[in-house]
C-alpha cells in the first residue's frame, strides 16, 4: 500500500503535466452531443447550431469536472 507523501508527490506530478485521459473525456462528450443535435431532431437542425451546442456541452462538463472533481478517501471519510 501506497504511503500518503507517495501520493502526495504523484499528485503533484500528475496536476503539472498534460492530462489526455480528461481531454479525451471533453472531446468524447462534444462529439456525442453535436450528434445527437445533428440526428435527434425531426426538423432540421444546421450544422453550426450543432456545433455550438456541442461545445457548450463540453466546455460546461470541462468546468464542472475541473471544478468539483472526484475525491478519493484513503484512511475513511473525511468531513
Amino acid at each position: 500500500m501506497k504511503e500518503l507523501s507517495e501520493l502526495k508527490d504523484e499528485v503533484k506530478t500528475t496536476k503539472s503535466s498534460f492530462n489526455r485521459k480528461n481531454l479525451l473525456k471533453y472531446i468524447l462528450i462534444f462529439t456525442v452531443v453535436t450528434l445527437s443535435t445533428l440526428i435527434i431532431p425531426t426538423c432540421g437542425v444546421l450544422k453550426s447550431q450543432a456545433v455550438s451546442v456541442g461545445l457548450i456541452a463540453g466546455s460546461t462538463f470541462a468546468i464542472i469536472d475541473i471544478l468539483y472533481p472526484n475525491k478519493v478517501y484513503i484512511n475513511g471519510f473525511h468531513h
